[in-house]
């Protein structure tokens, strides 16, 4: 019987990955972000050779635009001691992505095509690294359990790996990035481990060594994968002592464990000597880890890319922390590794990690959480549940109407399962306050409005379209609006209102990076805030006025240098005072160019 309903979920699990991976993996673009500061080192290499200066590229090699803007951000702030621009990513996952870019390098070559190293048979070969190493992994991982369970339960359990966590999405849409080959070669320690505790030869003392040094190289922090093979088999006294037996007997394994992990290590070290200065080098500048301050309830639990929140059906691997003395071996490794490794990726600068559905360096260390699940009815709907979210997630990520770093709870409740947004979903993203609709509310008065026709500054430039005399020219020096506008609550002004509403008419002429201008409603009293609410505008242009289309309603939309409504609605206080001031601004967090007119506050209130 359990033979037959595994069959049936790797029919299933492989019809949702290939439907998933043509819709929407296969159009996802890699060249951004780190996945692109990882890649890099390969065209850097083997085509342009510009080690000393990875900020150029030759003119004449049609690269797509977002390639030199991309390459330009992730330059920014890497000039070493000697005064060379370096990748400060190691080369680690480039060193893995190699045979797939030399594949792709021979087909553009033999179709006598420019082999620029960015172009559409790069991208595809990209992804299919990415696929290999999910792939790889995974059979690794089912190897390695069922060493301790049998073959039903072991699939079940990697099944559930792939199709209820953020790993899937990694495999198939979010190419290149480091967590789907780090997944792979903690599978492959991991598994290396075992053989070399069943049978201690030394070609598996290497397979560890080279696995561990590859993890090292990718995230030097992750060195403490060591303690994997250090505490394998470690659970007492007794135990210990027989492990210091075990190395005593097998010195010369050992010596080549240790060979083999510092060997992928030494380009890196030499490249930061020629181009840095010295052998050990950090490159991340002010990017560090925060150790008296981790964040390590956010990190979990938080809608803002909480790994238990986009992942929960790893809440069974923690449960079974409680039966790990069913898996003796590994006791130690779980409860010392586990701990060590949470409070570390939660006490880095940016501890909710922008990009992926959840922490993703969690995916790193799935193989070493993964075990038995009683695959009983009660447990069986919760993982149904858990991978269908996990699904969800990620089309709603693919279809840009999630970007997890950013949710909250109220958006992402208020979105489940749903596959399309609307203007007013896209608000509640930002303003955590679901709007109301057009026909239940009605307007009372205009509270104030500034429509810039004095021409009382140079920024005020002439409006081209006709709609009105002049408009608001905001320029990259900018980060606030001058004129912000100022009314003071009164209690006689504001009885029977339910609402204010916040609007503005915008043009952005420049695409956003990661800061989008944002339409901001300050509510203080005195100096102190006690009420703030922000709506990013850039994306909803276009939005708010009729005509768009339904597949237009992503939360990275961008309209350039045509002009829209952006609006929201914030539900009145309670508990304001006279004299606390409400301050309707724009706030200009990306110092870029916009040009704006009627910045609008008015009140509305619930119609009987």
């Amino acid at each position: 019987m359990g033979g037959s309903i595994n069959k049936v979920l790797v029919v299933i699990s492989l019809a949702v990955c290939v439907y998933f991976f043509t819709a929407y993996g296969k159009e996802s673009y890699p060249f951004y972000g780190d996945a692109m500061g990882y890649y890099m080192y390969l065209p850097s290499t083997f085509i342009y050779h510009n080690h000393k200066a990875l900020d150029w590229l030759p003119a004449d090699k049609h690269l797509d635009g977002s390639v030199r803007s991309y390459l330009k951000y992730l330059q920014k702030d890497t000039r070493t001691p000697k005064g060379y621009i370096i990748d400060k990513y190691t080369y680690g996952v480039a060193a893995m992505e190699m045979p797939f870019f030399f594949i792709a390098h021979g087909y553009e070559k033999i179709r006598g095509r420019e082999a620029n190293g960015y172009s559409a048979a790069y991208r595809i070969m990209l992804k299919v690294s990415s696929l290999f190493y999910a792939l790889l992994g995974l059979i690794i991982l089912y190897k390695v359990l069922t060493v301790f369970f049998n073959k039903n339960l072991s699939l079940t359990a990697t099944l559930i790996i792939l199709m209820g966590t953020n790993l899937f999405w990694f495999a198939f849409y979010q190419a290149g990035m480091a967590h789907v080959p780090l997944f792979f070669l903690y599978a492959l320690l991991i598994y290396a481990t075992i053989r070399i505790h069943k049978k201690p030869v030394n070609f598996w003392f290497i397979v560890a060594g080279l696995a561990a040094g590859f993890i090292t190289l990718i995230r030097p922090a992750d060195i403490i994968c060591l303690l994997i093979p250090l505490l394998y088999n470690v659970y007492n006294k007794d135990t210990i002592t027989k492990k210091m037996a075990f190395i005593k007997q097998n010195y010369k394994g050992v010596i080549a464990f240790i060979i083999a992990c510092i060997l992928p290590l030494i380009p890196q070290m030499l490249y930061w000597k020629k181009f840095a200065g010295s052998y050990m080098y950090y490159s991340y500048g002010k990017e560090t880890f925060n150790w008296l301050d981790p964040h390590i309830f956010a990190g979990l639990f938080s809608f803002s890319n909480g790994w238990l929140i986009y992942t929960p059906v790893m809440v069974f691997s923690l449960l079974g922390f409680l039966l790990y003395k069913r898996i003796k071996p590994f006791a130690w490794v779980l409860l010392i590794l586990f701990p060590v490794y949470t409070y570390m990726i939660y006490s880095w600068y940016c501890y909710y990690y922008i990009n992926g559905l959840g922490s993703r360096p969690m995916i790193n260390i799935y193989p070493l959480l993964e075990r038995k699940f009683y695959w009983k009815f009660v447990y069986s709907l919760l993982f149904l549940f858990f991978m269908s979210l996990n699904i969800s997630y990620s089309l709603q990520e693919a279809r840009g109407i999630l970007i997890s770093e950013e949710s909250n709870s109220m958006y992402n409740f208020h979105m489940l399962y749903k596959m399309n947004a609307d203007y007013k979903d896209l608000v509640l993203y930002d303003v955590q306050q679901v709007q109301p609709e057009d026909n239940a509310i009605e307007k009372v008065k205009s509270l104030a409005c500034e429509n810039y026709e004095d021409s009382e500054s140079t920024r005020y430039v002439p409006d081209l379209t006709g709609r009105s005399k002049y408009v608001y020219h905001m320029q990259d020096d900018e980060e606030y609006h001058p004129k912000t506008i100022i009314v003071k609550y009164n209690k006689e002004l504001f009885r029977g209102t339910d609402w204010l509403k916040c609007s503005g008419t915008f043009l952005c002429t420049r695409p956003y990076l990661y800061f989008k201008h944002i339409l901001t409603l300050d509510i203080r009293r005195g100096e102190k805030t006690i009420s703030w609410s922000g709506c990013k505008i850039d994306n909803k242009i276009g939005l708010a006025d009729s005509g768009a289309n339904s597949n237009e309603y992503s939360l990275s939309h961008l309209f350039l240098n045509k002009w829209g409504n952006v609006y929201f609605f914030v539900k009145v206080p309670q508990g304001l005072v006279d004299g606390d001031q409400i301050r309707l601004d724009v706030w200009n967090i990306g110092k870029q160019e916009m040009f704006f007119d009627n910045i609008c506050l008015e009140l509305y209130k619930n119609k009987k």
